[in-house]
């Protein structure tokens, strides 16, 4: 089965923040999917808001905030067909709010129903006589359905409420003269003049054709949730005044604004090499922007294009860049616009500086509550290894927002992250309450059941999402995820190159990809032990080296390894030894792995041997192991002495038997037994039975403690042998293990472990006395283990433990005391 990862949080820190915020914002979005989609809609990203919208509106048709918006947004998408079929049963009267008022008459307009317009402008003016925007709708309502003298006194009202707007009054006199309405233009063109704005000569238009100077702007967003300015609104965000910039400047910069918005909202639905078309133009376009406004003498509008600029190279990529020319509009002295810290901030983030992307994310949460801003930090933080800034983070981002859904999801998401995977079950499990049917809750609780080691809940949870949403991609990657913990090799790759096919510049599927290749590689894994101490049946100057070598694993589950084991230790004045090379095939299949060995001794008998093991995980909670050795390594190394013992073979050896189930609830809790039957060439048989029961008390970011209770006991059929062979035992422990995560920056990480495990034995055996074997018993007698140890991961490609331990055990009443000292190194390649 594919291991799993100790915290799962922790492959983020190796992730851009393009990676990230596309594993949260759309989480996010799915917690509070209507206020996301409004500021998605604000910022552009039509593509993203409309089809949440729709949704909601399926979902809940009686919701009239949800149906109003949906028109609005689809009136600002230019989509007036559809904004008109969405409002056509839509009474328009006092209870429609003004703003989308405003959009069916943009639509209607637009969409060759005048007649419609007139009446969503007529109720529009009739509340706020002294909007010009409203005005001017209205005129030219009643102008296309041949109204005029009613047209005439709306465009005398737009003359007097815009008389020092030259916006509006440039789209009035575009927007006659497209209707080859130039008497009635001429008015307007006159006070740009007075105002030193004379109107360029209006572009010819075919009958029927609708530009957006033919009509007034979009409708006024709805009053919620604020947004941080846009490339499109640089202009608000620098509070300089500066010269009014000339049409033919004004006109290419929004344009251009446009086109860098668009470029964006490609990258939101398009990760496919292509993706990068519209963003490498707005990047040469900029490019020739800047050097025409630089040769007009115009240092502010250089200014907008160099802060478009940030914007376009962090989409592109080239995160270095976007944040040399951040840096060098930041030194100026005038403050830049908040979208162009969150692109910075985004930059810095991609590049692993996240105390530096942190201090800009907060920058611009200070000028504008936006929620990539406040997602952002919450990662920044999270990279940072910050996790008492986290907290702080997600309270402000809670107070603020009054525990909105937005905010509360991405609690859940930090707590994950932060290993207190309790509190994230109980803060979903309170979100799922409130909103049962969230596609987006159904995906969280997917990932967190994953961390928890329940890959089969988790991929429910994730077809449960793909249901909803056919080819939602952050569903697929939980589905490849899921599927491949399981076992399901093939499965895994089938989802992954469908992935790889469709989003090959999806962050997280790279991510993904990544992952899938290390399956691909080889490990080297090397292990050795020194024990130091006397004693009869532990020996002394021990020595116990293992090595294993595993291939990558292929398509249909096949893996081949190798395996290398040697121990030694002095029993008074002679050496035990024992050495041992094999080789097998590992077979995975969903739900079950089955292992074969075939090995030669390399000392003492040099016997050949085998082994067959067979692992099935029943469920997410259930597993079991049956695995027969021919000749197991599990055998008392003083017995490995040639002639040991009187009457028995010259070499001693064993097969054995496993037979174990566990039971896990999840990192929380685990139960384990494991039944062993060893037969011993002297005639010997013995029995095994071990317990486990293991309880998580304490888990956090950096820190964990787990409790232990074990229990043991064996028999023996054979006495007086020369190994240690009780004809029958118990042992009872505890063992307390701490983990510490001492140090981590991204792949690379520091931990150090202590455990204390202290316990009761009792023995029986049949001894010799003269030439009768009589039973004796040595009663219950105290044991003490300790141990301590470092692990260094230096890459996702390897990693070093070492370290020392102590024991002291009591042997057929006589108490062994050792020292050890351990070293393991792991490689891929």
């Amino acid at each position: 089965m594919r291991p799993r990862a100790a915290r799962p949080g922790a492959a983020l820190g190796a992730v851009a923040i393009a990676a990230a915020l596309s594993a949260f914002l759309p989480a996010a979005a799915a917690a509070d999917p209507h206020g996301t989609a409004i500021v998605d809609a604000r910022a552009g990203r039509y593509e993203r808001a409309l089809p949440v919208l729709e949704r909601l509106v399926r979902e809940q048709p009686g919701n009239a905030v949800y149906r109003h918006d949906l028109i609005a947004v689809l009136s600002w998408a230019d989509r007036h067909a559809q904004a008109l079929a969405a409002s056509r049963q839509l009474k328009l009267d006092k209870d429609t709010p003004d703003y989308v008022l405003a959009a069916i008459g943009h639509s209607a307009l637009h969409g060759q129903q005048p007649a419609r317009a007139v009446q969503a402008y007529r109720l529009l003016t009739s509340r706020k006589p002294a909007d010009a925007d409203a005005a001017l709708g209205h005129a030219l309502a009643l102008l296309d359905t041949r109204q005029a003298p009613q047209s005439d006194k709306q465009l005398q009202r737009v003359l007097k409420l815009a008389a020092r707007k030259p916006a509006l009054l440039r789209s009035a006199y575009e927007a006659l003269s497209a209707r080859a309405e130039s008497e009635r233009a001429r008015p307007f063109a006159q006070r740009l003049a007075a105002l030193g704005q004379a109107p360029a000569a209006p572009q010819a238009v075919q009958p029927g054709q609708a530009t957006q100077a033919a009509t007034v702007q979009a409708p006024n967003a709805p009053p919620e949730p604020p947004r941080a300015p846009q490339a499109a609104a640089v202009a608000e965000a620098i509070p300089t005044p500066a010269p009014a910039p000339s049409p033919d400047f004004e006109a290419l910069l929004q344009a251009h604004a446009g086109r860098v918005r668009a470029a964006s909202a490609l990258l939101e639905r398009d990760y496919t090499p292509a993706r990068y078309r519209l963003v490498d133009e707005t990047l040469a376009e900029n490019a020739r922007l800047s050097a025409q406004a630089e040769a007009a003498g115009r240092p502010d509008l250089v200014k907008r294009l160099r802060q478009d600029r940030v914007q376009a190279l962090r989409d592109r990529g080239d995160m270095a860049a976007a944040v040399a020319e951040f840096r060098a509009l930041d030194a100026g002295t005038e403050p830049v616009a908040p979208y162009v810290l969150l692109a910075a901030a985004d930059a810095l983030l991609a590049l692993r500086q996240p105390e530096e992307a942190r201090t800009l994310y907060k920058r611009a949460l200070a000028e504008a509550a936006e929620v990539n801003a406040h997602g952002g930090l919450l990662y920044a933080e999270l990279e940072a290894e910050d996790f008492a800034g986290l907290a702080q983070g997600l309270d402000h981002w809670l107070a603020q927002s009054r525990q909105s859904l937005a905010a509360r999801r991405a609690q859940a998401t930090m707590l994950r992250f932060a290993n207190r995977l309790d509190e994230a079950q109980a803060t979903l499990s309170a979100l799922m309450r409130e909103q049962p049917t969230d596609s987006g809750l159904w995906l969280e609780q997917g990932e967190l059941l994953a961390q928890r080691g329940q890959p089969r809940a988790a991929q429910a949870r994730f077809e449960r999402v793909l249901t909803a949403e056919p080819g939602h991609l952050r569903a697929r990657i939980g589905l490849a995820n899921a599927q491949w913990a399981q076992g399901d090799v093939e499965a895994a790759a089938t989802t992954i190159a469908s992935l790889r096919a469709e989003a090959p510049e999806h962050p997280a599927v790279q991510r993904l990809l990544r992952e899938w290749e290390q399956r691909s590689k080889s490990t080297l894994s090397s292990g050795i032990t020194r024990g130091f101490g006397q004693g009869l049946v532990a020996g002394n100057s021990e020595l116990l080296w293992e090595s294993s070598y595993q291939s990558g694993q292929s398509a249909q589950g096949l893996r081949a390894f190798a395996n290398h084991h040697l121990a030694r230790a002095r029993f008074g004045g002679t050496e035990a030894q024992h050495e041992r090379l094999s080789a097998g095939l590992e077979w995975t299949r969903r739900d079950l792995q089955l292992t074969a060995e075939l090995g030669q001794d390399l000392r003492n008998a040099k016997d050949t041997v085998w082994a067959a093991a067979l692992g099935w995980q029943q469920d997410d909670h259930w597993s079991w192991r049956l695995r027969h050795e021919s000749q197991t390594n599990d055998f008392p190394l003083k017995a490995r002495q040639p002639d040991s013992q009187a009457g028995a073979p010259t070499y001693l050896q064993a097969s054995r038997t496993v037979l174990g189930g566990a039971w896990r609830q999840d990192e929380q809790r685990r139960v384990a037994a494991d039944a062993s039957f060893y037969d011993f060439n002297d005639g010997n048989r013995r029995q095994a039975l071990a317990l486990s029961w293991q309880e998580r008390l304490h888990s956090s970011h950096s820190r964990t403690l787990d409790l232990t209770l074990a229990g043991y006991t064996s028999s023996n059929t054979l006495p007086d042998t020369v190994y240690f062979n009780p004809k029958r035992d118990l042992a009872v422990s505890a063992t307390l293990a701490a983990d510490w995560l001492t140090w981590r920056r991204y792949e690379r990480s520091f931990n150090q472990r202590l455990s204390l495990t202290v316990g009761n034995y009792r023995q029986t055996s049949e001894v010799r006395l003269g030439t009768a074997i009589v039973e004796r018993s040595f009663g219950w007698r105290p044991f003490q283990e300790l141990r301590y140890e470092h692990e260094w991961q230096w890459a996702p490609s390897g990693n070093l433990r070492y370290g020392i331990g102590s024991r002291r055990f009591a042997y057929d009443g006589v108490y062994e005391s050792k020292l050890h000292a351990y070293l393991n190194a792991l490689w891929r390649f």
